[in-house]
């Protein structure tokens, strides 16, 4: 008896960029990966710090994941972008953000997260998706400047201040639609 196997011809591969600093844009970047995976796309995940290097044409999307540090993305992202701008504007692709201000209503946009906003008034890269997450607010894991320094900046913005605090602000939900969106994303003529 012959057996024969079916291969898809149409598998999807995606590329999942992620850029953490202290492994919560990581667990984002792996709910998602699961997510995709479940639906039948092959995911290769990589860190930015990794300088990954990629071709047009070798994935059929792109995800890029970056959390805010003070402000700012982690500094390869801009020149990552720029040197794949060709890449990532010729591709459906998407990016999400994690940042612990975005647990407020008017901070969880793409229009309304002024850090994103600013991010891509500047980038040469127009991602047909932009997701905004609320991230961990975890004390313990900090170091002693980076502790005090997200202190100030809870208080300033009149989050939680006690150092033994350790809150998930993120709408598993609202990612779980981020994911199902980029299943559904192509190129924009």
């Amino acid at each position: 008896m012959i057996s024969l196997i079916y291969l898809n011809p149409c598998t999807m591969k995606y590329l999942l960029v992620y850029s953490s600093r202290f492994g919560y844009t990581l667990k984002i970047a792996q709910t998602l990966e699961a997510q995709w995976t479940a639906a039948g796309i092959t995911v290769d995940m990589v860190n930015l710090a990794d300088e990954p290097f990629i071709q047009q044409g070798e994935y059929d999307k792109i995800i890029i994941g970056a959390s805010i540090r003070y402000g700012h993305y982690a500094s390869q992202l801009a020149p990552w972008i720029e040197r794949h701008q060709q890449i990532l504007n010729n591709t459906p692709s998407a990016f999400f953000s994690v940042s612990i201000l975005a647990n407020k209503p008017h901070r969880s946009t793409p229009q309304t997260h002024t850090y994103t906003r600013k991010f891509f008034t500047k980038s040469p890269w127009r991602p047909q998706l932009i997701g905004i997450f609320a991230g961990e607010l975890h004390y313990a894991k900090y170091n002693l400047l980076d502790r005090y320094m997200m202190r100030l900046v809870m208080k300033l913005n009149k989050g939680e201040t006690r150092l033994n605090a350790h809150i998930e602000y993120t709408d598993w939900q609202r990612v779980r639609d981020f994911g199902e969106e980029v299943l559904t994303l192509q190129l924009k003529k």
